[in-house]
């Protein structure tokens, strides 16, 4: 009766536990893309099936061991399941019905298994081992689909990653503990199972929950920094970025080059065309541009028909060559707006970033030699003089 007891207190700790985090999932997030949403209702299963899991275990007292072993056990293999399509899921790869069919199937056989080894084995290790061999199959579909969309540079990817591989490490512990110390009991001991269990949804929750909430901050600051139109950075990147080059230059004494370039006559083509002209007008220059600038250079739209381009290691002749390039490039690109097929040209301003003064002034000096070029009969490229 007090081992009963203590069971139920295990019971509804878990319980308790799991139904917060249960909870604590809709408050996570929710992905835009609707197959990867249903990742968070798959982790539920997980959650749910653990607590299924225990429960079954409580069947040894209501004299049903067998079936407390058998439904326990089959509970476990489909909380590996559930956290196979969870993830699958999370990584925008669809479930279907051969994925349900063939865990049915691993489930229907499983247990058969389970039941033979019970009833013909006294040996509980031997069940044990045989329960790791089966969790070991979706954890390891699992693992490789993680390993497929394994990016170093995404901290959320590296966690949700050492999280499954930390809940599979729990399994292998459980198994070696149990055989260690209780290998002639054939009942799994209810602290054990437990601690395992409990482990297991802590450590799992933590890596699914930090996973989505840092891929969706990921995203979140990709729109505050992207222009929506273009898809070039916008002036809240301008900040962050310049800062870090202006003092990367200075540190190193390398040289850091800033372009101001302007579409000449963008509000002709406004007037003429229309809004929606205009709008395909920046968006063909900003992908010439950019596919004509090497990966670590950065084009930003301030604004308007205006945009900067920082050039790190790169001085200023180099740089009037770039706009040079850039300038010819752009005239020799043809825009079709309905029937008709326009041209460009663009003005550029030119200057080598000056360490001695801040970031704001090097601007205005390059805007400077933006409005001479202007001035001039547009299509130029004018150089900062100091």
């Amino acid at each position: 009766m007090q081992e009963y007891l203590i069971s139920l207190s295990f019971f509804s700790a878990l319980s308790i536990v799991c139904v917060v985090l249960y909870a604590f999932t809709y408050f996570l997030p929710t992905p835009d893309n609707r197959n990867k949403a249903r990742s968070t209702y798959y982790f539920r299963l997980v959650l749910l099936f653990t607590i299924l899991a225990f429960e079954a275990i409580l069947l040894r007292y209501e004299y049903l061991p067998l079936a407390s072993i058998v439904v326990s056990n089959i509970f476990i293999l489909m909380t590996s399941y559930m956290l196979m399509f969870a993830i699958y899921t999370r990584y925008d790869y669809k479930i279907n019905r051969k994925h349900y069919f063939f865990c049915a199937l691993h489930c229907a056989l499983f247990a058969i298994f389970i039941y033979l080894l019970q009833t013909k084995l006294n040996g509980g290790y031997l069940r044990a081992s045989f329960v790791l061999i089966n969790i070991f199959i979706p954890y390891a579909f699992t693992i490789k689909k993680c390993n497929q969309q394994f990016k170093i540079h995404r901290l959320g990817d590296r966690v949700l990653y050492g999280s499954i591989l930390i809940t599979l490490l729990i399994f292998v512990a459980y198994i070696v503990t149990y055989t260690l110390f209780f290998s002639e009991e054939r009942q799994v001991p209810i602290v054990l199972y437990f601690i395992s269990l409990l482990c297991f949804v802590c450590v799992l929750f933590f890596g699914f929950a930090l996973s989505i909430i840092y891929s969706l901050v990921g995203k979140l600051r990709k729109e505050i920094i992207t222009d929506r139109l273009t898809g070039a950075k916008n002036r809240n990147y301008l900040n962050e970025v310049s800062l870090q080059m202006f003092s990367l230059a200075k540190r190193t004494n390398s040289p850091l080059s800033l372009i101001i370039c302007d579409i000449d006559w963008f509000k002709n083509i406004n007037d003429t065309y229309g809004h929606a002209a205009g709008d395909k007008v920046l968006i063909s220059f900003s992908k010439i541009i950019e596919s004509s600038l090497r990966a670590e250079d950065v084009l930003i739209r301030i604004g308007g028909e205006e945009f900067i381009i920082l050039l790190p290691q790169i001085d200023l002749e180099q740089a009037m060559n770039t706009a040079e390039r850039l300038r010819t490039t752009i005239s020799d690109l043809p825009i079709h707006i309905g029937k008709n097929t326009i041209s460009i040209s663009a003005s550029f301003g030119v200057t080598q970033m000056n360490t001695d003064i801040n970031i704001d002034d090097n601007i205005n000096n390059a805007d400077i030699a933006l409005y001479e070029a202007k001035r001039d009969g547009r299509n130029k490229i004018i150089a900062y003089q100091n």
